[in-house]
């Protein structure tokens, strides 16, 4: 079967094939001065993202080596100098973050508290903020308040469902409860600890425990009171040397009469 459509002749291709490759090259040159200022405007875009990237680049490696020299100085001050030069970077953050472990290590738990508290409000996307947290949880346990060491432990737990930290958090969530004479919600802590985050470097402590819940509370032994010292002897006064006898004068010699 034979189709009725005419084949175009070889040469009628050639033709047509020279007239679209003449229509392109016109307008190209039509459109020339737009498709250059494209290819500039793209080039230059390209050049400020290399630039900008490496602007940071280099602004992040200044920033972390400032930090690195601030906890080889182990102070207060240099930790500040890396806030001021790079405020709002991760090296900022991680500044505030050993500024407030130094504080701990100087017994300024005050200080300290203050420090994670601009740390947890300024750096909320910081890779460190589940530390900060838990940092804020474990002062405010140690001062005796419970009600926002909870609240600290549990926004740990939030903010990383599977950190390294968030086990922790759990046992110090049991610890409190244990506090409070809750075993169980204790036992309970402890247990998810390990059974929510299984091959976490705690299990052990949990473990311990609640070994330490079921023994409870072991009686206290009054310490027995120390026996009074006898008292210190007095020294023997040391004996008197002898008196020397007294000298006894020589007798003169008897004068003898003169002879008559």
């Amino acid at each position: 079967m034979t189709s009725d459509t005419p084949k175009k002749e070889p040469e009628e291709i050639e033709s047509l094939s020279a007239s679209d490759a003449a229509s392109v090259v016109d307008t190209l040159d039509r459109n020339r001065s737009k498709i250059v200022t494209l290819i500039i405007g793209v080039a230059l875009a390209v050049g400020a993202y290399l630039v900008v990237g490496q602007l940071e680049t280099q602004k992040h490696l200044e920033a972390a080596t400032a930090y690195t020299a601030a906890l080889d100085k182990k102070e207060i001050a240099a930790f500040d100098g890396v806030l001021v030069d790079f405020p709002g970077s991760i090296a900022a953050g991680n500044a505030l973050i050993s500024k407030a472990e130094l504080q701990v290590d100087q017994g300024k738990p005050e200080d300290a508290r203050a420090t994670l508290e601009q740390f947890v409000a300024d750096f909320g996307s910081h890779p460190r903020f589940a530390q900060g947290l838990f940092g804020l949880g474990n002062l405010y346990h140690v001062s005796g308040d419970s009600e926002k060491a909870k609240s600290f432990y549990d926004q740990t737990i939030e903010a990383q469902p599977d950190g390294e930290l968030t086990p922790l958090a759990r046992i110090r969530l049991g610890d409190l409860a244990a506090e409070a004479g809750d075993a169980d919600a204790a036992d309970q802590q402890y247990q998810e600890s390990y059974t929510t985050h299984p091959g976490n470097p705690f299990f052990s402590y949990a473990d311990d425990k609640i070994g330490l819940l079921k023994v409870g509370n072991p009686p206290v032994v009054k310490r027995p009171e120390p026996k009074p010292e006898a008292p210190a002897e007095k020294p023997t006064p040391a004996a008197k040397p002898a008196a020397k006898p007294e000298a006894k004068p020589e007798a003169k010699p008897e004068a003898k009469p003169e002879a008559k």
